[in-house]
This record gives structure tokens, sequence and C-alpha cells, in this order.
């Protein structure tokens, strides 16, 4: 069961997108078929894609920095934490979500979308990446799509943002 909303309707402008996903080659096994949901949702939308790779989820903030994320409408950065017998999923998780936000606010001005998921094994990485399932590939891009057209003037077109007592941002 996926609780995300749904954004379907807010997708009219989009083609004239250029997004960067950023994914990393640790687990890619497991993270291709949220991979093929990403370039797939892109494609139906007629948003242009570039797809980089990166060692590790640590190695994204860096990656997404050297990639100059100012060039682009969005960036997504994907990953996949899976907790094992040692401290380490710990230190990956905490670090990666702390590099990623500090990039976001960095680079204000790009929507940066968090696609790394934390885990406790296998099972939940699978189906939270299976599109009959969970399909988080789908629900992050959609993500950034909502995010990119919100920081366009686009927003106000599409009837998105969030109503402050009349006032929509």
């Amino acid at each position: 069961m996926n609780d995300a909303p749904d954004f379907q309707d807010c997708f009219k402008n989009l083609a004239k997108k250029k997004i960067l996903i950023v994914s990393t080659t640790w687990n890619k096994d497991l993270l291709s078929p949220l991979i093929d949901a990403i370039t797939k949702t892109a494609d139906v939308h007629k948003v242009d894609h570039e797809i980089s790779f990166c060692p590790g989820s640590l190695e994204l903030a860096a990656s997404i920095i050297r990639a100059k994320p100012d060039q682009y409408d969005g960036v997504l950065a994907i990953g996949l934490v899976i907790r094992g017998d040692t401290p380490h999923f710990k230190l990956v998780s905490k670090q990666s979500f702390q590099d990623l936000a500090s990039v976001a606010l960095e680079f204000h001005s790009t929507p940066l979308i968090n696609g790394v998921l934390t885990v406790d094994n296998k099972v939940q990485a699978e189906e939270r990446i299976n599109p009959e399932k969970m399909n988080k590939g789908k629900e992050f891009i959609e993500s950034l799509f909502q995010i990119c057209l919100l920081y366009t003037s686009d927003a106000a077109d599409e009837g998105l943002g969030v109503d402050l007592g009349g006032r929509r941002i």
C-alpha cells in the first residue's frame, strides 16, 4: 500500500523541464526497478533527464554538487542503505541525509528530493522498490515534478501551492 498523494492533475507543463538523477552503484541490482520506474515516469511526462552514478549514499551530495545542480530544474538523489550488524547503517544514513539537506539549502533555487531508502532488510527494500507494491521510484519523481512546478511561475497556473489565508505559495 502506498499513501503517496496523487499529483497527476498537476503535471501539464513538465515537457520543458530538465532533471538530474544521481544514483548509487551500491545495491544497484536492487535499485534497478526503482530507476526504471523513475525514468519511465519522466518519459511519460516528456521530462528531459540525465542519470549519473556515484559509489554510495555518502557520495551523493558531493556528486550532485559536482554536477552543477543549478543547471537543472530539479535533482533526485537515489540510494539504498540496508541495516547490518554494525553501526555503519546509522552513520551512513544520518550523514547522507544531512549532506543532502545541506546541498538542498545551498542550491535553494533548484529543488532536491532525497530518495535514499533506509531499510532493515532486503525484503523491506524490495517492497518499497517494487512497482506493484509501494513504487517509491514513481513517488520520488512525482514529488520532484510537483516541487519543480512550485519553484516556477507554472505553479499558479497548475493550482499548486499551499493556501495561507488566501495567499498561495
